[in-house]
């Protein structure tokens, strides 16, 4: 019946499903596994995501300390699924301890000892990526990112290649459709001193959260980008004030469906999470949850329980420890924990669920 059905209404109809069932239907005849594997079919799929509700199609991806990477499908948890079907290996073969540098678009960019990756969990398609010749090593402690350049149709990671001798910050950039790095230099800021770890994908740029120094010596937390068509840095948004207790410091940048999320880390007994959908200064924040944890946030620990998600039923996902999460309901405060496995979890990130290959040519892995 697939290959006498018209070739509009196949696409039409595959295009409405999700990335990991399309993946599965390659199998089913040579037509449907050379639709589904076109790169322009891809970016339909992928266009089609964004102009619904991206929330069921986010998962979250964990790097731990032995070298183990591991897929968490939280919605699919909140929904009664089990943690052997929902929390997944992936074991990739150029890569040894990976870190995680950032997402976007469904493709996951990964650092090991000594080569970066571009990975997409939901196709396990991978490439690795030649090191740049002009530094000996690029530092993830510093300023890292992975993202989209609209204009240019590309994707651009983005490292720290440390200091230059005149006082500038030299940047390496890698181009995914060229293959190549370049390096450039922008004038260090007072800010950069604030500005490591790994910037989070939204709009076309990639944000961290830093402070500013203000009038009377006052300190301001705002939200700094690095547009990936200008290459530069801007100071774009500022930080909410939290809503019950203003010693509560929102630090932590992730994605929640279309928006940038921003979120304290829990030494404090009351957790808060943000959202907005708009862009520079005057932009505004809407709170997406306020809730205490005191039955379940224990303060004496050393670790810091981190709100990775928020599920579209309203619970919390929270990293509790270095090897569990739990699914927290604030409307009736009890949670359920999940084991993350026995090795130490040490980084995690937000992704899409999409068919995107990491071979922007469109070339097949083997």
């Amino acid at each position: 019946m697939a290959e006498s059905m018209p070739e509009d209404i196949v696409v039409d109809i595959l295009l409405r499903l999700p990335a990991k069932s399309l993946v599965r239907f390659k199998c089913v005849c040579k037509r449907w596994r050379s639709l589904i594997s076109d790169r322009a079919f891809a970016k339909s799929h992928l266009q089609r995501l964004k102009a619904g509700d991206l929330i069921p199609s986010q998962r979250f991806i964990i790097s731990g300390c032995n070298g183990s990477l591991k897929t968490v499908d939280y919605e699919a948890l909140d929904d009664g699924g089990g943690e052997g079907r929902m929390v997944v290996p992936h074991g990739i073969k150029p890569l040894w301890e990976p870190r995680i540098v950032g997402s976007c678009d469904g493709l996951v960019c990964l650092l090991g000892p000594s080569n970066f990756v571009i990975y997409n969990p939901t196709t396990r398609e991978c490439i690795e990526l030649p090191g740049p010749n002009f530094v000996d090593r690029v530092r993830l402690s510093g300023v890292s990112g992975f993202g989209y350049d609209s204009q240019s149709d590309d994707y651009k990671l983005v490292a720290d290649a440390s200091s230059s001798s005149d006082g500038n910050w030299k940047l390496a950039i890698f181009s995914l459709k060229s293959g190549s790095w370049r390096s450039i230099e922008v004038p260090f800021q007072e800010e950069f001193n604030e500005l490591t770890g790994q910037g989070v994908y939204w709009k076309g740029a990639l944000h961290w959260h830093v402070y500013v120094l203000c009038m009377y010596d006052k300190r301001e937390g705002v939200i700094m980008s690095f547009d990936l068509l200008e290459e530069k840095f801007h100071e774009v948004l500022p930080v909410p004030v939290p809503e019950v207790d203003e010693d509560i410091c929102l630090l932590g940048l992730g994605i929640h469906g279309a928006n940038l999320f921003i979120y304290n880390c829990t030494h404090d007994r009351r957790i808060e999470g943000w959202i907005t959908d708009e862009y520079g200064r005057g932009a505004s924040w809407t709170k997406l949850f306020s809730v205490d944890c005191s039955a379940i946030i224990n303060l004496d620990r050393d670790f810091e329980q981190t709100p990775l998600a928020y599920t579209s039923s309203g619970k919390i996902v929270i990293w509790m420890d270095t090897k569990r999460m739990i699914m927290f309901n604030p409307k009736d405060n009890t949670c359920k924990d999940y084991l993350l496995g026995t090795d130490l979890v040490r980084e995690y990130a937000i992704y899409l669920e999409t068919l995107v290959s990491p071979y922007l040519d469109g070339g097949a892995v083997e």
